[in-house]
């Protein structure tokens, strides 16, 4: 199971320019502009980063309640455990090294987002900025926090983060999207180990701070008119297997699926166990006194399915081994969907992908399984 939650508010600190609040820019911006790098044609004598604020406090308070009453499993890396991958999409990337990393922690101070855009003149100063947290109170002196409240570092600004909690992305002949695992820092908010502030993005320190050109990359941020606003993915594994020794699996090269209760349109808030039966596409004839169709065979243990946006053909949600399995119970093969998870007023589809033979049959069914999700 796979479920998508939005942030609440973002927004990009900027060293160069340390009162200047961006609130709503639609973009958030992970930048080094090096020493002796030219900008707006002139050469800068000094290196300045930018750094990413993100929260989604009142949806992950929704999650902890789901959490509480048995609908999610508690977050962990046990296999009865949920996990939360935080995504970025990439509006545009120039001058990055081959390889490079991107780090999160969970800030240590309340943050005000602000109502500023990159370029306003004059420049909005109300809201979180490189100096400020909110209004004319200043970020704390010590920027790196350690679980518990002790410890620091002598930076001033850039907002402050407990270091106890930590989610790094490497990248390497990559997509600049960014998929970053960050269960253990989620862990720690819903412990109430530490304050739930929001995410703070950035590059490792000695990053931040040697001669290297590490370009500049910005992503879509909740004011985005696009799909591609920041979101949290929950994921656990729902898959129930219990109704396979009712059935035959259904081996064969070529088989045809369909939906059994597949709508046209679903409400955003609609949680549905959509149900999906597979027959050979060729079956063999036999002298019977009922017809081939009406019998049932599962689909293989290994059949995933995902959803596309039905436009822009962005996967929403990938196939998972662990996350997108396609359950049998003994009335067939299932898998649970919250529409909650995807944008209104959009079109989406299902492709289905069912492996077999040890994976020397790997198949996908795209046979237009679409839908739209409604207010």
């Amino acid at each position: 199971m796979f479920y998508n939650i939005y942030t609440d508010r973002d927004t990009t600190l900027h060293e160069k320019y340390p009162t200047q609040n961006t609130g709503i820019d639609q973009i958030l911006t992970l930048a080094k502009i090096a020493s002796g790098s030219l900008l707006n044609g002139f050469y800068q004598s000094n290196t300045y980063n930018t750094r990413i604020l993100l929260d989604f406090a009142s949806q992950l308070t929704e999650i902890s309640n789901s959490i509480v009453s048995g609908e999610i499993p508690v977050p962990g890396i046990a296999a009865n455990s949920s996990s939360y991958f935080l995504n970025l999409k990439s509006a545009d990337a120039s001058s990055l090294p081959i390889s490079y990393s991107i780090i999160a922690f969970p800030v240590s101070e309340s943050w005000d987002n602000g109502t500023g855009y990159f370029d306003d003149v004059p420049i909005a100063t109300k809201g979180a900025s490189w100096k400020y947290k909110k209004g004319s109170l200043e970020w704390a002196s010590g920027s790196q926090i350690n679980k518990g409240g002790a410890g620091g570092t002598t930076e001033a600004g850039g907002a402050t983060w407990y270091t106890g909690s930590i989610a790094t992305a490497s990248f390497n002949y990559e997509s600049p999207d960014l998929r970053m695992n960050i269960t253990s820092i989620v862990q720690d908010w819903f412990k109430n180990i530490i304050p739930n502030n929001g995410l703070i993005l950035k590059r490792p320190t000695i990053d931040e701070r040697d001669s290297t050109v590490y370009g500049v990359l910005n992503f879509f941020g909740i004011d985005t008119h696009t799909i591609y606003a920041p979101r949290i993915e929950v994921a656990w594994d729902d898959s129930n297997f219990s109704g396979t020794g009712s059935f035959n699996e259904l081996s064969d090269d070529n088989i045809t699926l369909y939906f059994k209760n597949l709508k046209s349109e679903y409400k955003e808030k609609t949680r549905t166990k959509l149900r999906i039966v597979g027959r050979k596409t060729y079956p063999t004839k036999t002298y019977s006194t009922a017809s081939f169709y009406n019998k049932v065979d599962h689909l293989p243990t290994s059949s995933y399915y995902s959803i596309k946006d039905a436009y822009t053909e962005e996967t929403i949600i990938p196939f998972s081994n662990a996350f997108t399995k396609i359950s049998c119970d003994t009335n067939g093969n299932y898998f649970n969907v919250r529409l909650n998870t995807l944008l209104p007023e959009r079109t989406y589809r299902f492709v289905i992908k069912t492996v077999h033979d040890g994976g020397d049959n790997t198949r996908y069914h795209d046979n237009g399984y679409y839908f739209k999700v409604v207010r």
